[in-house]
């Protein structure tokens, strides 16, 4: 888990230095709110299945991670929508 967070920050912060230059298309934009989404809730998921029952009780820091993680591939356009935007770049290339 910790390799692919660090892969999704290093893609992140690319994107952060190309946004700066104003040159971020939408299509990267996409990719990285898709990517970056979709690995928060995986992350967020074996965590809970690491912790157990444990993981499901509010009390406890990866359960709120893990409720606020879910609505993430919704929130700004979702996923099906970041995928659909990707796709149109591809074809236009």
């Amino acid at each position: 888990m910790k390799t692919e967070i660090a892969i999704a920050r290093a893609f992140i912060d690319q994107c952060i230095e190309i946004h700066n230059t104003r040159r971020l298309d939408s299509s990267t934009a996409s990719m990285t709110k898709y990517w970056v989404s979709e690995l928060q809730n995986s992350v967020a998921n074996r965590c809970v299945q690491l912790h157990g029952g444990w993981g499901y009780m509010q009390e406890y820091p990866i359960c709120r991670a893990y409720t606020d993680a879910r609505p993430q591939t919704i929130y700004g356009g979702s996923n099906e929508i970041m995928k659909d935007l990707i796709a149109r770049k591809i074809i236009a290339d």
